[in-house]
């Protein structure tokens, strides 16, 4: 028991020269976050709310090897609601998703939608 007392600070005293390494930019750490800043809106929970429409905004996912990850609608939106919180949106209503194909990708997913400015309820 003694030792195992005295060897308890050793070992909390080797840790203490760990150190953490992240993939995470401190520069850009908002950025990561940033579509999670833009609600998705469907066209029929606008009628009671006051918004004014920003601009049209797409996202895009692609493959262009085939040992690349098949995109999915769901990086094409993502990308759309961050193009939309860069245009200072806080809302998106998707009105178009597709997944095709050209000369450049073997496998895209593309969405359109309406950025959008939510008043909020008190103003």
């Amino acid at each position: 028991m003694r030792a195992y007392i005295l060897l308890t600070p050793l070992l909390l005293a080797g840790c203490s020269q760990y150190s953490f390494n992240s993939n995470v930019d401190k520069e850009n750490f908002d950025q990561y976050f940033k579509p999670s800043q833009v609600t998705v809106y469907d066209k029929s929970q606008l009628e009671s709310l006051n918004y004014i429409h920003l601009m049209t905004v797409e996202g895009s996912a692609c493959q262009q090897q085939a040992n690349e990850a098949k995109p999915t609608l769901a990086d094409a939106r993502t990308q759309a609601r961050l193009a939309a919180a860069d245009a200072g949106a806080n809302g998106i209503i998707f009105t178009r998703c597709i997944e095709t194909s050209d000369d450049i990708c073997l496998a895209a997913s593309l969405c359109y939608g309406q950025a959008i400015k939510v008043a909020e309820p008190n103003e």
